[in-house]
C-alpha cells in the first residue's frame, strides 16, 4: 500500500511505502496504557508501519487519573506521519483538529470529545459491567452496591451498565448504596469503604469499578471486621496482577486493553487506506469474567456470561478447554510473540498434557510433570506472560479434576505449577533489577554535569537502548525551531545530525523514525525535556512498550536531563559570573587577572610588550544620585560596548565594579597605549543616547607598562591604579603614565600602612585634649578629644600623615572606637569636673552598622550617662546619604548623645542640615576667622552664623582661635565658645586637667603654626 507524506522540506507530498502513526498518550507504561500500547503496537507492525509515541503528560501529574485534556500543542512529527491515534486525554481537540485539517486521519481510544467527532476505540465497559454484576445477581444478590470515581468518563460508563443490569433485573438501584472514591487507586477504595461502613443499610454485595479501588477498599473492610465474601461479595474491573494474590483473591473483569489498542490500529490503519471509518464507538467483541473467591465462587475460572441462579455452574470440559485456549492466546498476543502456527500448537500440547494428567487417572510420573512445565516455558520468553499462563494453567488444573481422579496428582501438578510461576516471579524481579541498574547507569550519567555534558547522550551507554536524538528549542518555543544537539546510536545507522536545525513538525529525524524494526515491536518514543521553569526542547527514544511496570522510564530519562540541563545552564552562569561582569557583560577582575599573568609570562619568554589602563569615570556618582542606579547600568553598559569597541582581539576589556575599568593590550609600546587611551577617551566624550537626558563621559586614565619589570599581575593593576589616581588629581579626565615619583610614593604608602598596624598593636596612639572655652569667662569645663601618633623613631606625629591612610584601608573603625573607649575612661576618671568631651566621627565610623551600639556599650563600660559624650559629625559625611544619615542622626540624639556638626559653614546644604538634623551646636571652620583681616564679607558671614545660631537655639564653637583680634571680634558678637591656639594647644590628659580652674583667654597671643586636628 502507497501512502502519502507531507514533506517540510520542499513544500509537497512524498511518497513512502512505509506506514507511521502518531500516538499521543498520557503515559506509556503499566497495565492499562501498556497493555493498550503493546496491541496498537502489534497492529500496526503487523502491517509494516511505525509508530511514533508523544507523551503528553506532565511528569509531575498523576498517571491513573484521566481528567480534562492538557495543554500540550507541539505539533511533533506532524510531517512525517499518515494517522493519529489519540489516547486518553493527551490532548485536546484543537490539537487534534489541527491534524485533521492537514489531511491525516485521527481515531480516538478510551475517549470520547463532546466536540471532537472521530472514530473511537473504547474498552467494553458496559459489556463488562453488565457480565460481572449478572454473576452477582446469579449468586443470589438483590442488593448491590456500586463504588467508583464516576468523574472520569470510563467509570461513568460502568456505573450505567451498572444501573442498566439491575434494571434489566427488576433490581432496586439504590443511591444509598452508590459510594464514590476520589481517585482510581487503593486510596480511594479506602475513602468508599469508611462510607459503606458508616451506611445503616448496607448491600450484600459490590460491583467496583476499578481493581485498585476493590483492593483498598478489601483492606480497610477487613481491618474493620467485615467477613469477605460471606458478608460482602466483591467483584471489580481490570484483572490486574495482584488482584490474584488477594484475601480473598478479586475477581474481576478481564478486559482485554491490548484488545483496544489493536482496535485502534486497525481502525486508524482502514482510514489510511481511504476507507469510510463512521465516527462511531468500536469495542472489541469478548469480554471474560476472571471469577476467584471474592464473589462467593468456591473454585476460580473463567467466565463468558453468569449462569442466573445457580452459585456453582457446571461447565463441560470442552468450554473450560476453550476458555483456557482463549486466555493462552490472549497472553500471549500481549507478549512478544506473535500468535502463528507452531506457537497455536504449543498451546494445543500443553492443554492436552495437562489435561490428560488429571483426567486419565494414571499413575503421574515426574517426567510427565516435567513436560508439562517443559511445554509452557516454550509458549514465551517473557517472565509476566508465563505468570499470566501459569495462573490460567493452574485455575484450569483445579476445575478439570474429574471425579474419583487421583487427588495426589492433582496436587502434584499444582505443586509443579506453582514452582514454575515462582520461577516467573523470580524471573520479573531479575528483570526489575536489571532496569533499576540500568536506572542507575542513567542516574549516574546525569547527576554529574561537571564531568559529562548531558547534551551527548552518553549516558545512554548500557541501556537497552537502540538509539536517540535530542534537539533544543532555538530561541521561544512557540516559534517551533529545534536545534539537534546530541545522538545516541548503538549500530552506528545514524547520520551526523548535530548542529542541524529543524521544525518540530520533522522531528524526530526521519533517519531515527526510519531506524524502527517492526518485527521487533520496536516504537519511537517522544518525550518533552522540561523543568518548572524551563522548556528544554524534545528527546526521542527507540525504545519499547513496557506493559509490566507503571514506571515511566522514559519521562523519568527526560526529567533527569531536563535537571541536568538546567544545572549545567546554572553551572555556567556560575562560572560566568565568576569571570564577567554581569552590568556590562566585560571581562571581570578575576578573569582580566588571569589574562594580565599570561602576558606578564609571555613577556618574560618572548619579551612581547604590553600595557595596562586603568581608567575611572568622572562625575559617575552625580549620574546615578540625580538619574538614578538603572540609568547609571545603562550608562555603564554603554561605556562597556564603546570600550570594547576600540580594542582588537587580542586585548581585553574589563570592569572592576563601580566605575573602574581596565584595559589590557597585547604587543603594544607605551606610545601605542597612550593612541589607545586617547581613543577610548574620545569613544566615551560621544553623547549617550539613553532615551533621556543627554549623558556624556569622562574618563581619567593611569598607564603601566611592560617597560618596568613586573612580577605579578596586582604589582602592575596596582601602578596604573595609581597613576590614575595621580591624573585624576592633575585635571579630570587627564591621563597618567606611572612613574618614579609614584613608585616612591607608594611605597611610602604601603610602608605607612604597615606602620600603622604595628601602632595599632603596640598602642602607639594617644588622645590629647583641647580645651573648649566660654568666650566671657576664659574657662573651661570640656574638651575636644584629638589624637595623636607616638612613634618611636619619629616622635609625635599630627593626625594629617595617618588618618587618611586609615581612612582608606578601614582602619579607622578600629582606631576610633579605641578613642571613645579612652575618652570615656578619662571622662570617669575625672568625674563631674568635666563635663562634655567631643570625639571626631569618621565618614567610615559613622557608616559602620554597630555605631550607636558600640558607643552605648561603652559609656555603659565606664558608668557614664550619654550627654558626657558629644560626637562630631562632619556635612559631607551626612550629604552622602542624607535620608539614612537623617534617621541615624535622631537614633544617636533620642540615646542621648549630643551632636556637633563640624566644619560648618564650607560647603553642602548647611541651612537645611540645621533644619532638619537633630544637633546641639556647629562649629565654625577655623578658615572663616583666618579670613577676617582679608577684607571680604567674612565678618559679616560669621556675624550671620552666630547670630543664625542663636535662633535656631542652638550653641556656636568658633574653631581656629589664634589672636586677642579674632577673641575680641567673637566676644563683640555673641558668640558663646571657641576654641584654638590662643587659649591652649591640645595637650595630654595630665595637663587637660589642670586647665579646668584656670583663665585660658589670659594667655600671651600665640599666631604659631596651625595645627589639622582630629
Amino acid at each position: 500500500m502507497w501512502t502519502r507524506r507531507w514533506s517540510g522540506v520542499n513544500g509537497g507530498w512524498a511518497v513512502e511505502d512505509r506506514k507511521t502513526v502518531l500516538v499521543v498518550t498520557p503515559s506509556l507504561g503499566g497495565h492499562y496504557f501498556g497493555e493498550l500500547l503493546a496491541g496498537l503496537t502489534r497492529e500496526i507492525a503487523g502491517a509494516d508501519g511505525r509508530l511514533v509515541v508523544v507523551e503528553t503528560l506532565p511528569e509531575s501529574a498523576p498517571r491513573d487519573e484521566a481528567g480534562a485534556p492538557g495543554d500540550f500543542a507541539t505539533p511533533v512529527a506532524w510531517s512525517h506521519v499518515d494517522g493519529v491515534v489519540s489516547i486518553t486525554t493527551a490532548v485536546g481537540a484543537p490539537y487534534l483538529r489541527g491534524l485533521r485539517e492537514a489531511g491525516r486521519p485521527v481515531v480516538l481510544s478510551s475517549t470520547l470529545m463532546p466536540d471532537f467527532d472521530a472514530p473511537a476505540a473504547m474498552p467494553d465497559n458496559h459489556g463488562g459491567t453488565f457480565t460481572a454484576v449478572e454473576h452477582l445477581i446469579g449468586h443470589g444478590h438483590t442488593r448491590i452496591g456500586f463504588v467508583g470515581n464516576r468523574a472520569q468518563q470510563d467509570i461513568r460508563e460502568r456505573y450505567a451498565a451498572y444501573v442498566q443490569a439491575l434494571e434489566t433485573y427488576d433490581l432496586a438501584h439504590d443511591p444509598g448504596i452508590v459510594f464514590a472514591a476520589a481517585d482510581n487507586g487503593e486510596t480511594g477504595g479506602e475513602q468508599a469503604a469508611r462510607a459503606l461502613l458508616a451506611c445503616a443499610d448496607r448491600p450484600t454485595a459490590l460491583m467496583v469499578a476499578t481493581d485498585r479501588n476493590a483492593l483498598g477498599l478489601m483492606r480497610a473492610l477487613t481491618e474493620a471486621g467485615v467477613a469477605l465474601p460471606d458478608d460482602l461479595a466483591i467483584v471489580a474491573f481490570d484483572n490486574i496482577e495482584a488482584g490474584a494474590f488477594s484475601v480473598p483473591a478479586l475477581s474481576s473483569v478481564n478486559q482485554r486493553f491490548d484488545e483496544v489498542g489493536s482496535l485502534a490500529g486497525r481502525l486508524v490503519l482502514a482510514a489510511m487506506r481511504g476507507e469510510a471509518v463512521p465516527s462511531s464507538v468500536f469495542t472489541p467483541q469478548s469480554v471474560v469474567l476472571t471469577v476467584r473467591t471474592s464473589c462467593g465462587c468456591i473454585a476460580g475460572g473463567h467466565r463468558g456470561e453468569a449462569s442466573v441462579g445457580d452459585r456453582s455452574p457446571v461447565v463441560s470440559a470442552e468450554l473450560l478447554r476453550d476458555e483456557l485456549q482463549d486466555v493462552l492466546v490472549a497472553a500471549l498476543l500481549s507478549g512478544d510473540d506473535v500468535v502463528d502456527g507452531p506457537t497455536h500448537d504449543g498451546v494445543l500440547v500443553a492443554i492436552g498434557t495437562v489435561e490428560h494428567l488429571l483426567t486419565s487417572g494414571e499413575t503421574v510420573t515426574e517426567a510427565q510433570i516435567g513436560a508439562v512445565t517443559l511445554a509452557l516455558r516454550r509458549l514465551t520468553s517473557r517472565p509476566d506472560t508465563l505468570r499470566r499462563i501459569i495462573d490460567a494453567v493452574a485455575d484450569y488444573a483445579e476445575r478439570i479434576v474429574a471425579p474419583g481422579a487421583r487427588a495426589s496428582a492433582s496436587a502434584r501438578v499444582s505443586a509443579a505449577l506453582w514452582k514454575l510461576q515462582a520461577g516467573a516471579f523470580l524471573g520479573q524481579v531479575e528483570e526489575t533489577e536489571t532496569a533499576i541498574a540500568e536506572q542507575y547507569v542513567v542516574d549516574a550519567g546525569l547527576l554529574d554535569t561537571t564531568r559529562t555534558d548531558p547534551r551527548t547522550l552518553d549516558w545512554l551507554a548500557g541501556t537497552h537502548i537502540k538509539a536517540a536524538v535530542l534537539a533544543l528549542w532555538v530561541d521561544d518555543p512557540a516559534r517551533g525551531r529545534l536545534e539537534i544537539v546530541g545522538t545516541y546510536d548503538s549500530e552506528h545507522s545514524l547520520p551526523d545530525q548535530v548542529g542541524s536545525r529543524i521544525a518540530v513538525q520533522s522531528f524526530p529525524p526521519a533517519a531515527l523514525i526510519d531506524l524502527l524494526a517492526p518485527q521487533r515491536r520496536e516504537i519511537c518514543v517522544v518525550v518533552p525535556v522540561r523543568t518548572a521553569s524551563h522548556d528544554w526542547g524534545l528527546l526521542s527514544i527507540v525504545g519499547a512498550v513496557d506493559s509490566t511496570s507503571t514506571r515511566e522510564t522514559y519521562q523519568h530519562w527526560a526529567g533527569l536531563l531536563g535537571t541536568a540541563l538546567e544545572s549545567q545552564r546554572l553551572q555556567d552562569e556560575v562560572r560566568k559570573s565568576a569571570l564577567y561582569d554581569a552590568v556590562t557583560g566585560l571581562p571581570n577582575r578575576r578573569l582580566f587577572l588571569e589574562r594580565l599573568t599570561a602576558s606578564i609570562a609571555r613577556h618574560a619568554r618572548s619579551g612581547t610588550p604590553f600595557a595596562v589602563l586603568f581608567l575611572d569615570l568622572d562625575g559617575f556618582k552625580l549620574i546615578n544620585d540625580s538619574l538614578g542606579h538603572p540609568m547609571g547600568d545603562r550608562v555603564l553598559t554603554a561605556v562597556g560596548d564603546r570600550i570594547a569597541h576600540e580594542l582588537r582581539t587580542v586585548d581585553t576589556g574589563a570592569r572592576f565594579g563601580g566605575d573602574e575599568f581596565a584595559i589590557l593590550l597585547h604587543d603594544i609600546d607605551p606610545a601605542g597605549a597612550l593612541l589607545v587611551a586617547h581613543r577610548v577617551q574620545a569613544a566615551l566624550a560621544r553623547t549617550l543616547d539613553l532615551d533621556g537626558p543627554d549623558v556624556s563621559i569622562r574618563a581619567s586614565m593611569g598607564i603601566a607598562t611592560s617597560s618596568v619589570d613586573y612580577a605579578s599581575a596586582e604589582d602592575i593593576l596596582r601602578d596604573a591604579d595609581t597613576a590614575m589616581y595621580r591624573a585624576k588629581a592633575d585635571e579630570p579626565g587627564a591621563v597618567a603614565f606611572f612613574d618614579d615619583a609614584m613608585r616612591a610614593d607608594a611605597l611610602h604608602q604601603q610602608q605607612l600602612h604597615a606602620e600603622i598596624h604595628r601602632a595599632l598593636e603596640e598602642h602607639e596612639f594617644e588622645v590629647f585634649y583641647q580645651p573648649i572655652v566660654n568666650l566671657a569667662s576664659g574657662r573651661t569645663d570640656r574638651f575636644e578629644a584629638l589624637v595623636r601618633w607616638r612613634h618611636p623613631q619619629r616622635g609625635l606625629v599630627m593626625p594629617d600623615e595617618f588618618l587618611p591612610a586609615m581612612e582608606e584601608s578601614g582602619l579607622i573603625i578600629q582606631l576610633g572606637y579605641w578613642v571613645l573607649d579612652e575618652v570615656c575612661r578619662q571622662l570617669a576618671v575625672w568625674g563631674p569636673r568635666v563635663v562634655n568631651v567631643a570625639v571626631n566621627i569618621s565618614d567610615r565610623e559613622f557608616w559602620h552598622h554597630d555605631l550607636l551600639t558600640r558607643v552605648l556599650e561603652i559609656l555603659a563600660r565606664h558608668h557614664l550617662t550619654p550627654d558626657r559624650l558629644t560626637l562630631e559629625i562632619t556635612e559631607s559625611v551626612l550629604m552622602r546619604r542624607p535620608e539614612v544619615a537623617l534617621q541615624m542622626m535622631h537614633q544617636l540624639h533620642d540615646a542621648g548623645l549630643r551632636l556637633h556638626i563640624d566644619d560648618f559653614g564650607t560647603g553642602y546644604s548647611s541651612l537645611e542640615t540645621l533644619h532638619r538634623f537633630p544637633v546641639d551646636a556647629f562649629k565654625i571652620d577655623r578658615s572663616f576667622l583666618r579670613s577676617l583681616a582679608s577684607g571680604d564679607h567674612t565678618t559679616e558671614l560669621i556675624t550671620a552664623l552666630v547670630g543664625l545660631g542663636t535662633s535656631l537655639g542652638l550653641a556656636v564653637v568658633a574653631e581656629g582661635v589664634e589672636t586677642g583680634e579674632q577673641l575680641a571680634f567673637l566676644q563683640s558678637i555673641g558668640c558663646a565658645t571657641g576654641q584654638g591656639y590662643l587659649f591652649m594647644p591640645a595637650v595630654s590628659n595630665d595637663d587637660a586637667g589642670d586647665l579646668l580652674d584656670r583663665d585660658l583667654a589670659d594667655q600671651p597671643d600665640e599666631t604659631g603654626n596651625v595645627v589639622t586636628d582630629l
